[in-house]
């Protein structure tokens, strides 16, 4: 075991991407010492392009892709090199570790803010923040898609246009029916000098709308007879049939557009998107030996009182996958099954549930079934993999579901690390204390630096070597 393992190390979040760097600086010196690397690579001169959204629209990007030898199946189907825009043979890059919180928290990102966002040399399906890297492109008839789900993409709209479209709404039926009423007036000769209000009682003429002058009292008739407002001054007469008619058509128009934009309103004020922001991953993920096995295992906290009820834990790996027929699938997600609870028993199940009320530690057990079984530190350092964490509950005010999601890379993931204690009881108060500043604070422990497969295999031959003494 390495020296520096040995080492208790506390950090906090400035101190976390030192972690990273000196983790991969000591794999490289083992690897050089060692004078070969233990990812083996197929080397054929692959050319590999950057590609650009527009590279991608236009169809004028080339890539072959390079995956790992067939020496070893659980890696060849789970650690092909190129998920990124990484020439296979050549290592990650250090990076800086997070990311800024964006206005689209928990939502699609649209192709303006992926443009306007500082690159990364990250590449990754999920920011730290939860946010979705993903542009759709090359999709037929796109707008009339989302218009026969018009609830939907009215929903999804920023509240600017939300607030465009409530009061272009009723300008424009206020505007489209003040000139109906004014077509029907002029067709009906109220508009006509001798017609005019001040001169209707001597003339004897009876106007379909009493005071009437022009277009403006038209206007402020339209805006009174839609919203039921009633000051006293104009009123339908008996004269014009045409103008009940009218009158029914408008005020029906006037309660749906309220009912339509008062939904639509109450819909995008009671979405649970902005819960996500007060429900914290930790920065890294650590693999740890608890009770023999290793466990990959990350820390959830929930910022507010409010609580999420049946909180549930979901994580999958994205990486390639080479079938045993030689086909490969890109991109493809793989379920890792999490648990809340410390798994002594094999055949005990696997909770992935439990309440947020602590910043909770939620694990997978490296076992036979997991695809990180014969996976080295220094493999999983190298790998071009993303675990996609996700936390789905339901927000107790609201009753609503929420989802709050992140991702972790494999210079994310460090090995032979646990987490530091971040509660503590005030005896003076009578409360929990939780530090949300050692939420992701880890240290150094006495974790083997070596596969769970190869662990399994040494603590098989101990238990031999005693039986036989």
């Amino acid at each position: 075991m390495s020296n520096w393992s040995k080492q208790m190390v506390s950090t906090s979040d400035r101190k976390l991407p030192q972690i990273s760097s000196q983790i991969q600086n000591i794999e490289r010196e083992i690897l050089e010492k060692e004078g070969r690397s233990e990812i083996e690579l197929s080397m054929k001169d692959d050319i590999i392009t950057e590609e650009s959204i527009e590279d991608i629209e236009t169809g004028s990007y080339k890539t072959e892709t390079g995956f790992l030898s067939d020496t070893n199946k659980v890696l060849s189907r789970w650690f092909g090199i190129h998920n990124g825009t990484v020439n296979p043979g050549t290592r990650l890059t250090e990076g800086t570790v997070g990311g800024g919180r964006t206005d689209s928290v928990g939502s699609i990102t649209t192709l303006s803010e992926l443009r306007k966002r500082k690159k990364s040399k990250d590449r990754r399906l999920i920011d730290k923040d939860g946010t979705l890297r993903i542009v759709h492109h090359g999709l037929k008839e796109r707008s009339s898609r989302f218009l026969d789900d018009i609830f939907t993409t009215c929903v999804d709209l920023r509240w600017r246009y939300i607030f465009i479209g409530f009061t272009s709404s009723f300008l424009f039926s206020w505007l489209g029916f003040a000139a109906v009423w004014h077509l029907m007036f002029w067709l009906h000769g109220d508009l006509e000098e001798e017609h005019l209000p001040d001169l209707q009682e001597k003339n004897g003429w009876t106007p379909c709308v009493y005071t009437i002058h022009d277009f403006s009292s038209t206007f402020l008739y339209s805006v009174e007879t839609q919203h039921t407002i009633g000051y006293g001054l104009r009123g339908s007469s008996h004269k014009c049939p045409d103008t009940i008619i009218l009158q029914c058509l408008q005020s029906i128009t006037g309660v749906l557009i309220q009912a339509c934009m008062a939904g639509i309103v109450f819909a995008k004020l009671a979405r649970p998107k902005k819960r996500a922001k007060t429900v914290t991953f930790s920065k890294m993920a650590v693999i740890s030996q608890i009770n023999g096995k290793l466990r990959l295992i990350f820390r959830v906290a929930n910022i507010r009182n409010s609580q999420l009820l049946e909180s549930h834990f979901k994580a999958f790996i994205l990486g390639n996958v080479v079938t045993s027929e030689g086909r490969t699938i890109r991109h493809f997600q793989t379920e890792l099954p999490l648990s809340t609870q410390i798994i002594e028993d094999e055949d005990e199940d696997e909770q992935d549930y439990g309440p947020i009320f602590l910043p909770l530690m939620v694990g997978h057990t490296i076992d036979s079934s997991s695809p990180l079984y014969e996976v080295s530190p220094s493999q999983l350092l190298y790998s071009k993999l993303e675990v996609l964490v996700m936390l789905e509950g339901i927000v107790e005010p609201s009753g609503n579901t929420v989802q709050a999601r992140t991702s972790y890379l494999p210079r994310e993931i460090l090995w032979g690390h646990s987490f530091v204690n971040c509660v503590t009881y005030a005896n003076r108060e009578g409360v929990y204390l939780i530090d949300h500043g050692k939420v992701d604070s880890v240290m150094a422990d006495e974790t083997p630096r070596m596969s769970a497969k190869k662990l399994e295999s040494l603590n098989s031959d101990r238990k031999e070597n005693l039986s036989d003494n």
